[in-house]
């Protein structure tokens, strides 16, 4: 069921694979998992059987593939065969961009340090110089044309240029520290960390990497979206949901990796309103159980999992957790009032003449932890928000006429209160972006899934395209069911992900592809996001096998400002994408990316009016001449 809207609820059951034919795209699906059957955990609401392994990852821009058609093509035909035997693999969900699309190419692949100032020594510097006067040449170089000499010319120098760019992003420990080899040819069978615990390997002493890095608890918190107060006892559960899907993942985690946790708590958050009534509530309901509260206290990692609405309302129910010392995180507790520290520490007024130059780690009775312990240990906080309302619903979804049935909904100030957003002006838009700075400056990291075909919700409020910071994680939930023939354009949002999540602006794109998008009224692309268990992997993957980055290096939050009542031009689209290809950065890191979607062009036929105007718009792609790809590798 959909958090804004009273659309019709998913059936609980798979949709079998013979009411799917002629639906598999031609591109993006990888070859890994093109015959990989669609996640049992989709559209089920109880949890689905526990796997060896999470989902093979996909990558994010494939060439294009016939590989499903050629597998239909080669089964028999006769009419010998059952009338209900499938004639064609369903097209599994997917969450793109994938891990290693992510996290084991470049920019965060590049895992060497900036040096110090001063740090090069005179002979450093000279064996530098001397290897590019050495090595600096091709061994083809005599055969290189003119042009091809210049191409690499600029190359070079964008890889030195570039070669730090990123150092503030998150990067996987295995990249970061990769491990050691084995300790012996017996154990060459069994990858570091992703041993089977037992046997021969145990025996030669194997250490086996512990993934979870000392975590032993973890709270997991699941908050619901709106829901209008005449379907609200059909959803009650909701946040259950969530929690139980996020569980299930961490035990899929666990297995896969060889670790266990000692305590998992489950702290479903129920209740509907204004955000602001909300987040009283639910803090308040919270407060009141001092069972969750100590194991919050105690835990090594809390996990939020939410969806639309609840994404604003998770955020400052973390806010508020932070502020008053229920969770600890990595970064001290920044004091802003002269006059709570001056009155502290009277005692030491003869010893520094002004607040301002106290050093921060002094202990103040305000802040002494709240489960009485002297030191409790900094802990790792994980926000998940699918299809959150971060800037609002579509446009145009106050004024449609097809939506005139569900206006005695959108007449309430709950409802009135998610097309605020669409203003980053507002008063609930600011006190949001307040509190969502406060949250990742201390450490939180936050995971925004979007869906491709969201009724209520667009990608770009989805995926928050309009904030900024390195601790943000964007992916794409793209349902197989609804997946048909946009693969151009859904590899185009991919690979516009994937510039956002390097840090690196989309100068607009993404907004004006989201509207071309956008699931029918009477779809449930909305609320199936939080049925796949691949969104909560991700988050729980994110929070562990991945390090904080360079933190010094951590810039303030940044809110582009936006509102969705300035009409959009469309015609802008040519000159936004053309801003994306000439962007330095974009062609050292996705230049191969980037010539793909340009070969692929042809192949998409879309079917829709608003579809085929998008591509006449975006056409200018196919002017790229065909030596744009320059040899720089983004792989590792």
């Amino acid at each position: 069921s959909s958090s804004l809207t009273p659309s019709t609820s998913r059936s609980s059951s798979v949709t079998p694979a013979s009411n799917l034919k002629g639906k598999a795209p031609p591109l993006i699906i990888a070859d890994s998992i093109k015959f990989t059957p669609a996640s049992s955990s989709v559209r089920s609401s109880s949890p689905a059987p526990s796997m060896k392994k999470p989902p093979s990852p996909s990558p994010s821009v494939q060439s294009a593939s016939t590989s499903i058609a050629q597998k239909s093509k080669s089964q028999p035909t006769s009419a010998s065969n059952p009338p209900n035997r499938p004639t064609r693999i369903p097209v599994p969900n997917l969450i793109l961009p994938s891990w290693s699309d992510t996290f084991h190419t470049l920019p965060r692949s590049q895992v060497s340090l900036p040096p110090r100032a001063g740090s090069e020594g005179a002979f450093s510097k000279t064996m530098r110089f001397v290897s590019g006067v050495l090595f600096a040449g091709d061994e083809n170089a005599q055969e290189l044309s003119d042009t091809d000499r210049e191409q690499e010319k600029q190359r070079r120098e964008r890889a030195e240029r570039f070669k730090y760019f990123g150092k503030e992003l998150p990067r996987a420990y295995d990249v970061a520290n990769p491990p050691p080899p084995p300790l012996s040819t017996s154990t060459s069978s069994s990858r570091w960390g992703m041993g089977k615990g037992k046997g021969k390997a145990k025996e030669v002493g194997e250490v086996k990497e512990d993934v979870l890095r000392g975590c032993k608890r973890v709270v997991v918190i699941g908050v619901h979206g709106w829901f209008p107060g005449a379907v609200m006892r059909s959803v009650i559960g909701t946040s259950s949901k969530f929690v139980n899907m996020t569980v299930q993942a961490l035990e899929e985690f666990q297995e896969a990796n060889g670790v266990k946790l000692e305590k998992i708590t489950k702290v479903p958050l129920e209740g509907e309103g204004t955000i602001e009534g909300r987040v009283t509530r639910l803090y308040a309901n919270l407060k009141a159980n001092q069972d969750w509260m100590d194991d919050i206290h105690t835990a090594d990692a809390v996990i939020i999992a939410t969806h639309s609405q609840g994404s604003i309302v998770s955020t400052h129910l973390l806010d508020r957790l932070i502020q008053d010392r229920h969770i600890q995180t990595l970064r001290p507790f920044k004091v802003s009032h002269k006059s709570v520290v001056t009155k502290t520490l009277d005692a030491a007024e003869s010893v520094f003449s002004s607040a301002e130059t106290l050093p921060l780690p002094i202990p103040l009775p305000n802040m002494t932890h709240l489960d009485g312990s002297e030191h409790r240990k900094a802990q790792r906080v994980c926000c998940l928000a699918l299809c959150g309302i971060h800037l609002g619903p579509l446009r145009y979804l106050s004024s449609s006429s097809l939506l005139q049935p569900y206006f005695q909904y959108f007449e309430t100030a709950a409802a009135r209160e998610l097309f605020e957003f669409q203003n980053t002006e507002s008063e609930v838009s600011k006190n949001y972006v307040k509190a969502l700075k406060r949250v990742v400056d201390h450490g939180t990291k936050m995971v925004y899934v979007a869906s491709l075909n969201d009724q209520v919700v667009p990608i770009y409020s989805g995926l928050f395209a309009a904030a900024s910071h390195p601790l943000i994680l964007r992916a794409l939930y793209i349902d197989g069911d609804a997946y048909h023939s946009s693969d151009f354009l859904s590899n185009l949002l991919v690979l516009l992900i994937r510039i956002l999540n390097s840090g690196i602006s989309d100068s607009g794109l993404t907004m004006h592809l989201s509207e071309a998008t956008a699931g029918s009224l009477s779809g449930v692309g909305h609320s199936t996001v939080y049925e796949e268990i691949s969104t909560y992997t991700l988050a729980i993957k994110y929070l562990f096998l991945t390090d904080d980055g360079l933190e010094d290096q951590h810039p303030e939050l940044i809110i582009e400002p936006f509102n969705a009542a300035t009409e959009q031009n469309d015609y802008e689209i040519p000159w936004s994408l053309r801003d994306v290809i000439a962007d330095e950065r974009v062609i050292h890191f996705f230049s191969r990316e980037i010539a793909e979607l340009r070969d692929a062009f042809r192949d998409w036929h879309p079917k829709t009016t608003i579809l085929r105007d998008l591509k006449r718009k975006l056409q200018p792609i196919q002017r790229l001449p065909a030596t744009f790809h320059c040899s720089s590798s983004s792989k590792l």
